[in-house]
């Protein structure tokens, strides 16, 4: 019996082995490579059918595998580099060590689906990206990386995954000499059960990508009533209906709404899937978000006092996540005296990256990361804001600054606006000869802890629960905003 097993063993890692030898090279598709914050997520930048013309230089380099455990790369005379290798843009270009025809061994294990390569400079995909994080310094390439794989039916297809920290990169190889199969995409569904109310412990995802299975596919509860799931789907179209435990209660669809069809007397939601994807929140039972949830639409305003702005520009834009970092699409409003201020629709639960930027990205904010307004995702750091749902106001930012211009639109001893008393134990009166419009208390932190829109010209504001300390009280009005130092004994 026990040899039996040694031989089964040896029989399953020899499969294993087998599937993984050969030459391998980027899919010739779009979504070949890509990076968001969860696995199979590309929520954040993927490569478009346009790249892989553009990229061609990376598309022809290829990762081998033999029976006898040796990796190679194979990159030719030039491969897609990056800054971080020391040119000054993207663009093709003779590798770098140690990153140029590295060679190295592998371990494959197909019952845990990891991929071990070792060899400084040995890798899959991109040559930046590691396990926990991304190079910024050749130098400092790693001695071994470890991916996760998997492959398709028909075993010409590599799937490749890896955690850098930050999020997920994932790489999809094509065996050398085949043609891909049937196109297999991650899809994630996501439902808003807020406004159910029924009582429900589990939700799924049943149709006809899982024969109608009423407890197949549970999803994940993420929090604040949004459930979800991410499922490897076949290209093609799908019919399918958010329940709960396995079909005791389900979505019901009168017919013609926008994502529905109507098929043999059944009226179900609809999809084509042509790529992978990431679909927006739907609230149970609707095609649309759920009103004020997340999914929905509200219009948030950005605020940027470029009066500290040395440079010359004509107009300030919002540039972020959200628009594709669209240089010229989001133009914000000279409302006088160095504010620049903008109101666009976004998606309540949407977490954005953003960055301030002048003339179709003639020049922009620079900051050095770590600071209280900002992420640094992908060796990139920008403003971050989570939408939510009230028509949010960002509170007011000197230009590359996550706190006010120190230095406001009103000089503080200018006699149109008084603040009393300063130091204060609970309360301050503020009056201003110009109506004000909003009123914003700031931490030293540069965090809003007050907020009121008065639409008056006096205001008395409790401040009893702020601990003793310095604050920032900024007063805004049409024309024109102040900021004032306050401090609570």
């Amino acid at each position: 019996m026990k040899k039996f097993f040694t031989f089964l063993f040896l029989l399953i890692a020899g499969f294993g082995y087998s599937q993984i030898e050969g030459v391998w090279y980027l899919a010739n598709q779009p979504a070949a490579l890509g990076v968001g914050p969860g696995l199979g997520d590309m929520s954040w930048w993927s490569n478009s059918a346009g790249d892989v013309t553009t990229r061609a230089c990376l598309w022809d380099d290829s990762v081998s595998f033999d029976s006898s455990n040796n990796f190679a790369n194979g990159m030719g005379s030039e491969t897609w580099l990056e800054t971080w290798q020391g040119v000054a843009a993207e663009e093709c270009g003779a590798p770098i060590a140690p990153h140029n025809d590295a060679t190295g061994t592998y371990t494959y294990d197909s019952g845990t689906g990891q991929l071990t390569i070792d060899g400084v400079g040995a890798h899959i995909g991109l040559a930046k990206v590691y396990n926990g994080g991304e190079l910024t310094d050749p130098a400092n390439a790693p001695a071994s990386i470890t991916y996760d794989v998997s492959f398709s039916p028909d075993g010409n297809t590599l799937t490749a995954d890896i955690n850098f920290g930050a999020g997920w990169w994932r790489f999809i190889y094509q065996r050398s000499g085949t043609t891909a199969g049937p196109s297999i995409y991650d899809v994630t569904f996501n439902v808003d059960m807020s406004d159910y109310t029924g009582t429900f412990a589990q939700v799924y995802i049943s149709g006809t990508l899982n024969g109608w299975c009423g407890d197949c596919n549970a999803m994940i509860d993420a929090g604040g009533g949004i459930w979800k799931i991410t499922l490897p789907l076949m290209a093609g179209p799908i019919q399918y209906k958010f329940t709960m435990d396995n079909w005791a209660a389900q979505e019901e669809f009168l017919g013609g709404e926008a994502c529905t069809i109507t098929d043999g007397g059944f009226t179900n939601r609809y999809l084509d899937v042509t790529e992978a994807a990431l679909l927006p929140v739907v609230c149970f039972a609707s095609c649309e978000a759920c009103p004020g949830g997340t999914g929905s639409e509200s219009n948030v305003t950005f605020n940027v006092d470029m009066s500290q702005y040395a440079g010359t520009f004509a107009t300030v834009y919002v540039s972020g996540s959200f628009n594709n970092w669209c240089g010229d699409c989001d133009v914000l409003n000279d409302a006088g005296s160095g504010l620049w201020k903008g109101t666009f629709p976004l998606t309540v639960g949407e977490a954005i990256e953003y960055k301030f930027t002048m003339d179709n990205w003639a020049a922009q904010e620079e900051f050095l990361g770590g600071e209280s307004c900002t992420v640094t995702t992908g060796g990139f750091t920008n403003r971050s804001f989570m939408v939510v749902a009230g028509d949010p106001s960002i509170s007011t930012v000197c230009f590359e600054s996550c706190d006010p211009c120190s230095v406001g639109f009103l000089d503080e001893a200018i006699s149109s606006l008084s603040v009393v008393p300063n130091p204060f134990n609970s309360e301050v009166e503020i009056a201003s000869e110009l109506l004000m419009k909003r009123i914003s208390v700031l931490d030293m932190s540069g965090k809003e802890v007050f907020r009121s829109t008065p639409e008056n010209n006096k205001l008395k504001i409790n401040l009893n629960n702020l601990k003793s300390g310095v604050y920032t009280l900024v007063v805004e009005s049409d024309e024109m905003i102040s900021t004032h130092r306050i401090i609570k004994r």
